[in-house]
């Protein structure tokens, strides 16, 4: 667990250097606050310097029923990530990983460019890891000098996390944030601060830009059966339990 005080420290300890960026990633146990941190964070930043995904679940409109996951992109993009029939790709738990679709959506996002200075990954998860192609961008990602990386990363399982999740614990240009019940507020102001410096220290013009991200509830890919759902603000109650994942309801548990 990590303390206020501690946590400020080590993130100042992180601050980067004018010539190159770091890599910000928070795990932490289902249901925590992971993709609530990361939108809350997101939706602060000059959205021209940032490109990337987050998850959401997917839920059958007549029974309310959980019928997979899907992933959006900071612009609106919609795509399958899981679904509970077979068909899709490779099975993960009771869920059959949407491998072309997600590939299809996610690899142009990984891409580095000039004008992205943060790419968002919620998350690098036992699902999204079924694609070699994913974690050889990932991997591209991480290593190239002038971009930053900021996610989400599963809990160790048994106390053992996966090869390549530990791979991005011990690099030494990334900062690893565990969040709990207890330290996720000041995880947030931290993360927040720590991003945000990022980005605009890597501004060419040296000035942050006034135009944020909105997150998107758009779905603007009728082939993946991704429907459009109601405006979502992502926050924190106000006696600090995170809000359930963003749902997306979906005509059908098709791709």
């Amino acid at each position: 667990m990590i303390g206020a005080e501690a946590l400020a420290r080590s993130v100042e300890d992180l601050e980067p250097p004018a010539s190159s960026a770091i890599n910000v990633f928070v795990t932490g146990q289902p249901g925590v606050g992971k993709t609530s941190l990361v939108l809350n964070a997101v939706k602060k930043l000059p959205k021209d310097m940032i490109a990337g995904f987050y998850t959401l679940e997917a839920r059958n409109p007549r029974t309310g029923e959980k019928i997979g996951l899907d992933i959006e992109s900071l612009s609106g993009e919609c795509a399958p990530l899981s679904r509970l029939r077979r068909g899709c790709g490779p099975k993960v738990g009771k869920y059959y990983f949407a491998m072309e679709a997600f590939e299809r959506l996610v690899l142009p996002l990984l891409k580095p460019s000039n004008d992205i200075k943060l790419h968002v990954i919620d998350e690098v998860g036992r699902m999204e890891l079924q694609s070699e192609l994913f974690k050889d961008a990932l991997m591209a990602l991480l290593a190239s000098p002038n971009v930053a990386v900021f996610g989400s990363l599963p809990a160790c399982r048994y106390g053992h996390d996966l090869p390549f999740v530990e791979a991005i614990k011990q690099r030494s240009d990334t900062a690893i944030l565990t969040l709990t019940k207890s330290n996720r507020d000041a995880t947030a102001l931290q993360v927040e601060a720590l991003l945000m410096n990022i980005v605009t220290s890597a501004s060419v013009s040296g000035a942050p830009s006034t135009s944020t991200v909105e997150i998107s509830s758009r779905a603007s890919s009728p082939e993946f059966a991704c429907s459009s759902i109601s405006p979502y603000t992502v926050s924190f109650h106000e006696h600090g339990e995170p809000i359930e994942k963003r749902q997306r309801t979906s005509d059908s548990n098709t791709i």
